[in-house]
Parts: structure tokens; sequence; C-alpha cells
């Protein structure tokens, strides 16, 4: 099997995990699950086309797994977050958080301080690409309420 096609199962597999330890609604299940291996494909492309860039390769993918969660929210008539949360498990950087807290008590301050840089650009990539996506949506989707307010 392919490592790639292994990637995107797990992945699968580890969105499905989070959304049933949320206890995720069962019809909800399968969109999520879903919505975890797009989200590792696309980072898994833009990573391989953007010179291996992992900053904007995980901001890209936390974007379409934010406009997937507002979309499928609309036809499942549920909140976003719903769908949001289990898709983005895949983007979490868990290996760079576990070693630099592996280091840090290790002694390895230096080593410790690389993964918590790559730690905390990866947390901010997922952070940049969901705010975007949600002030663009709120923006077109919204306007009735911006109207009004003005």
């Amino acid at each position: 099997m392919d490592i790639e096609v292994i990637k995107l199962v797990t992945a699968a597999l580890g969105s499905l995990g989070f959304a049933l330890l949320f206890r995720l609604e069962k019809e909800h299940l399968f969109t999520a699950s879903f919505g975890g291996a797009l989200t590792r494909g696309i980072f898994l492309l833009i990573f391989n086309l953007s010179e291996e860039n992992v900053f904007f390769a995980i901001m890209m993918a936390a974007a379409f797994c934010s406009v997937y969660a507002e979309i499928l929210a609309k036809f499942r008539n549920t909140p976003a977050t719903v769908l949001l949360i289990p898709s983005i498990i895949p983007l979490i950087p868990g290996s760079s958080l576990y070693y630099s807290m592996s280091n840090f008590v290790q002694g390895n301050l230096t080593e410790a301080l690389d993964y918590f840089k790559i730690t905390i650009q990866s947390a901010l990539s997922i952070a940049l690409g969901i705010s975007i996506v949600w002030t663009v949506w709120a923006i077109l989707f919204n306007r009735k309420r911006y109207i009004k307010r003005a």
C-alpha cells in the first residue's frame, strides 16, 4: 500500500476517533472522517507543490477544511464547528509538541526550542487559515446583518 494512501486512511481514522470522543451524532461521523482525509490530502498536495513550505501548506489545508465545514454545515443544518473540529485534527502538530516537551524534560533546550517553534508556527497557520475563511464567509454570506447595522 502506498504511504500516501496510508496517511489519508489514518487521517480519516483519527478524525473518526475524535468525532466519537466528542460524541458527534452518527449522521455526521462519515462527513467528519471524510473531511479529515480531504484535509490531510490537501495538505500533502500543497506541501509537495510548494517546495515543502509547511506553514503555507497547513494554512491552505486549514482554509480548505473551514470551507468544507461551512458548506456541509449548511446542507446538514448543523454548526460548522461540529464538522470543523474533527476534520482539522490531522493538521494538529502532535509530533513536534511531543518532541519539544521531551527535549525540554531531557534538558536539550536548543532542540526543544526548535521543535516548539515548529509547533507554534503550525498552530498559528491553522488559526490563520480558519480565521481568513470565517471572516470572508461572514462578510459574503451574512451581508444582511452588516447592512442592517450600518
